[in-house]
């Protein structure tokens, strides 16, 4: 409430003082039955990833396509409802990828993106037959070349089609952007489930002493391996209780989930003693597997959860994630 001081011409000095001890008493009495301030909630950041199965045979409705009933549809229907402040998507056709960020302008979800190919001998891609991965943040993204990184460790893997074979270039993208005014690095990768290095080049890529320590960090992705799985020690902070010893320093948005805490079958880890807040595991998102990923830094967000639902466009599920910025961060 906005209190005002007037006084009138003639009044005499303890007239205007009775006056202000009236409004102060007024005032101290609003605020006590308001109570105290409440405090500002904390700030949210939204992750959506899916793997759009955007040109493989197993999903024959999206050849490559971009209109109604493929995965691209898909992403701009859920990230209208969503909001999501950052997408990451893998098995995305390039041509794929600007029609998605056409209709993200046209449904009023407008968003910057970055792109990168991991492969260009795909017929269902257009002319260029380029197929890979992308990272869309609400926020501008600061660098106007894509952030690709191929791995080192590459499984020796292949693909051949329309009579070509070609290494397949897997890396891991990232775009420096902002969030509510936080910089903020926004990665995705698909790696080879052959090549489990891999993820420990992504744990190298996304080190502490790698990133601006003032920078926020998240990753998602289709990672091909499962929660129990030693590689993935390299990403999550916590240990899978058999003994392992992780050296990542991410937390998943699926894994305070209680519901799939005594589900093993996932691939993920039987967390059943002692009462944990977390577990590596979640709810499956390829058949009766977890292998899809929404991480967050722990050095920049106090907690999150995640959420992984079945669409018929793909044979991923696709993940959505809320992290919780850290007090201060």
């Amino acid at each position: 409430m906005r209190w005002a001081r007037r006084f009138t011409r003639g009044r005499t000095a303890g007239a205007a003082v009775a006056t202000l001890a009236t409004a102060a008493a007024l005032l101290g009495g609003l605020l006590a039955c308001q109570g105290p301030e409440k405090p500002r909630a904390r700030e949210e950041v939204r992750v959506l990833h899916y793997n759009l199965c955007g040109a493989a045979a197993a999903c024959p409705w999206n050849a490559g396509g971009s209109g109604p009933g493929t995965s691209v549809e898909r992403v701009v229907s859920e990230a209208s409802a969503f909001r999501p402040d950052v997408i990451t998507l893998n098995e995305v056709c390039e041509t794929q990828y600007r029609a998605l960020l056409e209709q993200l302008e046209r449904a009023g979800r407008p968003m910057h993106g970055t792109y990168a190919s991991s492969q260009d001998n795909v017929p269902n891609c257009g002319p260029t037959g380029a197929f890979g991965t992308a990272v869309l943040s609400r926020g501008p993204i600061t660098s106007e070349e894509p952030d690709y990184r191929p791995f080192a460790h590459t499984g020796n893997e292949t693909y051949t089609n329309g009579g070509r074979t070609v290494p397949v270039r897997r890396g891991i993208l990232c775009a420096p952007t902002h969030i509510s005014r936080k910089p903020l690095l926004a990665c995705t990768a698909h790696t080879y489930a052959r090549a489990p290095e891999q993820l420990r080049e992504i744990r190298d890529r996304l080190a502490e002493d790698s990133v601006p320590g003032d920078m926020a960090v998240l990753l998602a992705g289709d990672l091909n391996l499962q929660p129990n799985e030693p590689a993935l020690g390299y990403l999550y902070a916590h240990p899978t209780g058999a003994g392992d010893r992780p050296s990542g320093r991410f937390r998943e948005g699926d894994e305070t989930d209680r519901a799939w805490f005594s589900q093993g079958s996932t691939g993920g880890v039987v967390c059943t003693g002692s009462e944990p807040e977390r577990c590596r595991n979640g709810e499956p998102t390829a058949d009766d597997r977890k292998i899809d990923y929404a991480f967050a830094d722990t050095r920049h967000f106090t907690g999150g959860h995640g959420d992984a639902e079945m669409y018929e466009e793909s044979d991923h599920a696709m993940l959505t994630a809320v992290f919780t910025l850290a007090p201060g961060s």
